[in-house]
Parts: C-alpha cells; structure tokens; sequence
C-alpha cells in the first residue's frame, strides 16, 4: 500500500515527490525482532499461580502468547514514516514554503497524533485491574459448599495482545500528503 502510494505520487507531481520523505525506525512492538512473545497479566487464573516455579519470578512460561511475526509491523521488524520536517530544495528560485507542511510535504495524522498506532477498539478498556491487550472473562461455578470464580484471560483476537493496532486513516505512516501542495512541500511564487 505505502508503495502503491509513492508510486502514485511520483506519477502524479513528477519528480517533486519520486522520493518520499520517509523515515524508518524499529517496530515499537517487538523492537525489530520480528517476533513478540508476549506474557498475559496475572490476576489469579491459573489458580494464581503462572509462573514456572512457584514464589520465583517468571521470565517465559507456557502460559505466553507467541507470534511469530509481529502483528503489528507484520513480521518486518520495521517502521516507516513520513518526516514532517522538510528541507529546502536547493533550487527555490521559483518555490516558495506550503504554509501548511512547509517543505515536508506531509501532514500529520490527527487521529493517532502522528505516531502510526491507535488503541485498539475491542480491548482498549481494561477491566479488572487488566492491561490493554488482553481479554478478561470470570465465571463462576456454584457447587454445595462452596463459590469458585475463575478468571479467563486470552489475548485480544484483533490486536494480538499488543493493545495497538494500525491507524487506520494514514495506514501506519503517521500523516498523508498535504492537500494543499499535493506533497510537493512547496507551492509556485507569486509574480508581483
């Protein structure tokens, strides 16, 4: 899609925009590891008890949730994008700054402030003390003498248990093309 996207804007503007301005750094999710082994919250399922060996701490257990590529950059380890602060082009003779993205020729995304992820919307309230992520079912059993309650947690089926997902609106790139120069980042000088 971000491909589809450059290729588009190069066609359309020429060579204003043949190469985006992007920049790209490590998925915050799995930190370019490509794979995210994640650890449910304890909040007393498995009878209290989820780590290895009971009273010491755990670090991996047979309760984590394993992806082998990472929901969220989908298994790249990257990501990518848009730089909101422009340069100059080295021939400005006849261009003048977009006075909305001033040379960047992008603008950011409102709806996840320029970062690329949103909350996701199944799990993004936590109940019981839970964090985002993750799904927290109790049910109780009834029996004679007495009341048990058991507590369910599992991964969230949209976001894999990162609590994040994609933004939607900019596709993970953090802004668009500015609409006002088309991300071009500049716009023609007016003749006085």
């Amino acid at each position: 899609m971000k491909a589809i996207l450059a290729l588009f804007l190069a066609a359309v503007l020429g060579t204003a925009c043949a190469d985006p301005r992007t920049t790209v750094s490590r998925c915050p999710a799995c930190r370019g590891e490509r794979s995210v082994s994640l650890t449910p919250p304890n909040l007393g399922q498995h009878d209290g008890e989820i780590g290895v060996t009971p009273g010491k701490p755990f670090t991996n257990h047979r309760w984590d949730v394993k992806h082998d590529r990472c929901p969220l950059c989908k298994g790249t380890g990257r990501h990518e994008t848009w730089v909101f602060k422009g340069r100059a082009p080295e021939d400005r003779a006849d261009k003048e700054p977009c006075t909305t993205c001033w040379w960047s020729g992008a603008e950011p995304c409102r709806r996840c402030d320029h970062t690329g992820f949103v909350e996701c919307p199944k799990c993004k309230t936590s109940r019981h003390g839970s964090k985002p992520g993750w799904i927290v079912e109790e049910s109780s059993t009834s029996g004679r003498t007495s009341k048990h309650k058991k507590i369910t947690v599992s991964a969230c089926p949209t976001c894999g248990g990162i609590g994040k997902i994609v933004c939607p609106t900019c596709d993970g790139m953090g802004g668009q093309p500015c609409r006002r120069c088309k991300g071009a980042g500049y716009t023609a000088k007016k003749v006085k």
